[in-house]
C-alpha cells in the first residue's frame, strides 16, 4: 500500500506540475495564487510533500482546471448517473427543467459535505451564470439522450428544457439509504419550487459568491454556510 501511495503522489505531483507548464506560469506565480511559500509549493510539485484536498481543490480554481486532471480521473461516474435517475423519478409526471436538476444535483452532494465532509458522488462542481453546475453533467445529459435514456422537451423556443424518464431503468445500489432519504428530503423541499428559486438559492451561498465564474467550486466552501442555509428553501 504505500508503494501505490507514493506512486498515486508522484502522479499527482507530475500533473500538478504540467497544468502549471501549460498555461505558462512559474512556480512563483501559483504559490502566490494559493498563498502558499514558493519553497512549500515546490515540495508538492516535486512529490516531496502531498497536497491536502484543500490546496488541490484551490489549484484546480486557480489554474481554472478539472480538478480530475489532477487524478487522471474518468469522466463517467455511476453513483452520480444514478443520483440523476433517483431526482428524475420524482419528477416522472412532468420531467424537471435541465438547470432545476443540475442545482438539484448540487446540493446533494454539498449537503452530503457539509454533514459528513465527504461528498455524495464526489464530481467537480463549476460556477456558472445559473449557478453552481457538475462539470460533466451537460455531456452526460447528452449521451444519456442519445442513448435513448431519457427524453427532452424543449420549451420557450429552445430556450428552456424539461429532462424527462424514459423506459431505461438504471439500479441505485451504490446510493446508501441515508443518501437516498437526503435525496428525497431535498426533491419534496423543491418540487414545487420555480427554477428561478433555485438558481436564487444557490446564488446567496457561500461557494457561489466566494467563486469566480468558471472556476471549480471547493467542496470545502459550504462549511462556511449557515446550517438552515445548506439546502433547505428560505420560508
Amino acid at each position: 500500500m504505500k508503494e501505490r501511495n507514493t506512486a498515486m503522489g508522484g502522479q499527482i505531483a507530475a500533473n500538478i506540475n504540467k497544468a502549471r507548464v501549460d498555461r505558462g506560469l512559474t512556480q512563483e506565480q501559483v504559490a502566490n495564487l494559493l498563498g502558499i511559500s514558493r519553497a512549500t509549493y515546490n515540495s508538492i510539485e516535486t512529490g516531496k510533500s502531498k497536497p491536502s484536498v484543500d490546496v488541490i481543490e484551490r489549484l484546480a480554481a486557480r489554474l481554472n482546471v478539472p480538478i480530475a486532471e489532477f487524478f487522471d480521473e474518468p469522466r463517467d461516474n455511476p453513483k452520480f448517473k444514478q443520483m440523476y435517475f433517483y431526482i428524475l423519478e420524482h419528477f416522472k409526471d412532468h420531467g424537471v427543467p435541465k438547470t432545476k436538476l443540475a442545482k438539484l444535483l448540487y446540493l446533494a452532494d454539498f449537503s452530503h459535505f457539509y454533514d459528513l465532509l465527504e461528498p455524495m458522488s464526489g464530481v467537480r462542481y463549476v460556477r456558472r451564470e445559473y449557478g453552481p453546475v457538475a462539470d460533466i453533467f451537460f455531456e452526460m445529459t447528452e449521451d444519456m439522450y442519445d442513448k435513448g435514456e431519457i427524453n427532452i422537451d424543449i420549451l420557450s423556443g429552445g430556450a428552456n428544457m424539461v429532462i424527462k424518464t424514459s423506459t431505461y431503468k438504471p439500479d441505485d445500489s451504490l446510493l446508501s439509504a441515508e443518501e437516498k432519504k437526503r435525496l428525497d428530503e431535498i426533491c419534496d423541499l423543491w418540487k414545487d419550487k420555480r427554477t428561478e428559486e433555485i438558481v436564487n438559492y444557490t446564488h446567496g451561498q457561500k461557494p457561489w459568491k466566494a467563486c469566480l465564474d468558471g472556476e471549480y467550486i471547493p467542496y470545502s466552501l459550504i462549511t462556511q454556510e449557515d446550517p438552515d442555509h445548506v439546502y433547505t428553501p428560505v420560508a
